[in-house]
């Protein structure tokens, strides 16, 4: 399956789960136990159960939007590779542009085909990083103006409709927190695919002139550089190829004769008398060629390769996180429980261990608190409602929303090594536990060890919380079967 159909899976999730939620619960739940009992191989791969779920509803309402927005993808990429051959075309053409009286200046020539190249990758290196500092997210948005991803993004937008759920709901959806990584990756692959096609015209003229007319190159500046320190610099610049192209490498020789006045006195004039010196004037083409491909056109195949991957993982990510996907996949991976049975439900065995405990006011230790998205702003006294459990707190720490996960980690290592007696974990109730919540419970049980209550406490809000919240939660945690992961509801309701 090609990043293409995972893309226009994620946008038909949309329909599917809204088409979904009209059918009864227990007609879903055999449904879908059904459909899982045939992908337990995949038990680990839960996007791949979520398509092939997908793909197994054929349900006629699901579908046409998601390969309405394979097409408008298709047709963005194809639009920017036509775009950035004809605009590297132009610009080379434009620079390397030679009638016989003024020569071609090789400064010139790397100043506007090749340092804007390393300017905008160096840009490209920061928006990548995982850290979000306020210099770096200025000078982000400084650009974003002119980065021909974002510009595709808005394209994208025209032919997606009104509804909102064409391939625009990436960035433009309800969802969007959810999406934001895979639409930003997005862009990313879109500007690459761009620099590359970019890169790729400025080649092929540059092929062009050098195999049809007689391009002369020459170094002209007005600054006081001699021949040795221009030369010098020259062979710092071609580093990277110097080793198995130094038919790419400017001499020393070929640079003194190179240098350029205006006035009479300039290589050109001498090359009227030594026609000789003009076709040596010609050799610069392989270093320039050179430049373009190792500072340019390789470069950015590197970065469109990473957001290629990116951008397929974070779709991977986006399909189990979407709201409704992690009751989807825990009632796929379930034992089927039927109203239909000989006792009611809530007696029958859940795939939940130990946790659907309920030990309010008898904890009595002290742990630390993790405040998971952010919860602990909608609790008005998060101190007293823990003492009312015996949980003395220690420390408030932050994870996830918008902690990255390397952030989450060094969290994870640093609790850890303290060897707390307990970890607490509030999070809101009326979001279900995503995949992320589940990696990082799973990554503070492997770090901290087994002999350690990790007890997650569900908030239900001001206004109380539904028992279907609180099941939801129980049935998705039930699947990491661990005996000492507990449930402590502390809203109203549940």
């Amino acid at each position: 399956m090609t990043h293409s159909s995972l893309l226009g899976d994620l946008i038909d999730l949309t329909e599917a789960l809204e088409t979904d939620s009209a059918i009864n619960l227990e007609q879903r739940k055999q449904r879908d136990r059904q459909i899982g009992q045939g992908l337990q191989q995949y038990r680990h791969r839960p996007a791949v159960q979520i398509r092939t779920w997908l793909h197994d509803l054929n349900h006629p309402r699901v579908g046409n939007q998601g390969a309405q927005g394979v097409r408008v993808y298709h047709l963005i990429c194809l639009a920017l590779i036509v775009t950035g051959l004809i605009s590297g075309w132009v610009l080379a053409s434009a620079v390397l542009f030679y009638d016989g009286n003024q020569p071609i200046n090789i400064v010139n020539a790397l100043v506007v085909l090749v340092l804007p190249q390393m300017l905008l990758l160096l840009f490209w290196l920061m928006a990548a990083l995982p850290w979000r500092l306020p210099l770096l997210n200025s000078i982000r948005q400084s650009f974003s103006l002119l980065n021909p991803g974002r510009l595709a993004g808005q394209l994208a937008g025209l032919f997606s409709g009104s509804d909102g759920r064409g391939l625009d709901q990436l960035w433009h959806s309800d969802h969007a927190a959810i999406l934001y990584p895979s639409a930003r990756w997005l862009f990313s692959f879109w500007s690459q695919l761009f620099a590359v096609s970019f890169n790729l015209g400025i080649l092929a003229s540059a092929f062009y002139l050098v195999s049809s007319s007689d391009l002369a190159f020459v170094w002209s500046t007005t600054l006081n550089i001699s021949s040795e320190a221009f030369h010098h610099y020259l062979n710092i610049l071609s580093t990277p190829w110097a080793g198995f192209l130094p038919e790419a490498v400017p001499g020393a020789e070929l640079v003194a004769k190179s240098r350029y006045y205006r006035l009479e006195e300039g290589s050109l004039a001498a090359a009227r008398e030594i026609p000789q010196l003009a076709v040596e004037l010609g050799q610069w083409w392989p270093f320039l060629i050179a430049a373009v491909s190792f500072y340019g056109l390789l470069p950015r195949l590197l970065t469109m390769t990473v957001s290629w991957f990116r951008f397929r993982h974070h779709l991977r990510q986006a399909l189990c996180n979407f709201p409704g996907a992690p009751e989807l996949l825990a009632r796929m991976n379930s034992p089927l429980v039927s109203t239909h049975a000989a006792e009611p439900e809530s007696l029958l065995k859940m795939p939940q261990g130990d946790i659907a405990r309920n030990t309010a006011k008898d904890w009595a230790l002290r742990s630390p608190i993790i405040d998971w998205s952010g919860t602990a702003h909608d609790v008005k006294d998060v101190s007293s409602v823990l003492s009312g459990l015996g949980i003395e707190p220690l420390d408030h720490l932050y994870a996830g929303g918008r902690q990255t996960t390397e952030q989450d980690q060094e969290l994870v290592l640093g609790l850890c090594r303290r060897k707390p007696e307990g970890v607490g974990i509030l999070v809101k109730a009326w979001e279900p536990p995503m995949l992320d919540f589940l990696d990082f419970v799973k990554s503070l049980r492997r770090q901290c060890g087994q002999k350690m209550p990790i007890i997650i406490l569900l908030w239900g809000g001001e206004q109380g919380g539904a028992i279907t919240d609180r099941d939801t939660w129980q049935l998705t945690l039930g699947q990491l079967s661990d005996p000492d992961l507990h449930i402590e509801p502390i809203g109203p309701g549940l």
